[in-house]
């Protein structure tokens, strides 16, 4: 039988990686071998750690390519566990689905947009692929309603892939993201 692939997406502090943890502890609990992963560029609470913002974790194995998947699993593994997906280049999804087409459940975690409103390529793709998508919104960070569906960049470089926290990013409603980028453009539309 074929496995299930599940893609927790949102912004940034919206739980996507409490869910994916809620998900490890499932299996762990019914006493199921697997595997969880994370990028390699991804060292904010350690090389080989998956952690909330709140500072709970698991320990995870780091890859900086796809590829390096295959090479970890084994014929008795019946889940796989990826967080920070759109940190991951676009064949995570060919890795994806020789996974489920084995029977291995696939949960992945990321990011489904840039702060610049971009789809980060490699999460667009896996959440087509998926059985079960899980979009997540978080407290806008302005306003205080929980309906932000965006990430808004405070500081830092003007690229897309700027691994950080909240010295970089908050969470925003889409009318704050908005306001926002007037402000920042002196009451001109445009992209920051």
């Amino acid at each position: 039988m074929s496995g299930k692939l599940t893609v927790i997406t949102g912004p940034m502090y919206s739980g996507k990686t409490t869910e994916l943890l809620s998900y490890i502890e499932i299996y762990k609990l019914g006493r199921k071998k697997i595997k969880i992963f994370k990028p390699a560029l991804d060292t904010r609470y350690g090389r080989s750690i998956i952690s909330t913002h709140t500072g709970d974790g698991v320990e995870a194995i780091p890859i900086s390519k796809a590829e390096e998947i295959e090479k970890e699993i084994e014929d008795d593994v019946q889940a796989v566990f990826i967080d920070e997906i759109q940190f991951l280049e676009e064949n995570l999804v060919n890795v994806v689905k020789k996974l489920i087409d084995k029977g291995i459940d696939v949960f992945c975690a990321g990011l489904d947009l840039s702060y610049k409103q971009n789809p980060f390529p490699t999460t667009a793709k896996l959440m087509a692929l998926a059985d079960t998508v899980v979009k997540k919104k978080a407290v806008c960070h302005i306003c205080g309603e929980y309906n932000a569906t965006l990430s808004y960049k405070i500081a830092g470089e003007d690229t897309e892939i700027d691994v950080g926290g909240m010295e970089k990013y908050i969470a925003v409603c889409r009318d704050c993201y908005n306001k926002l980028l007037k402000e920042r453009s002196g009451g001109k539309r445009g992209e920051s």
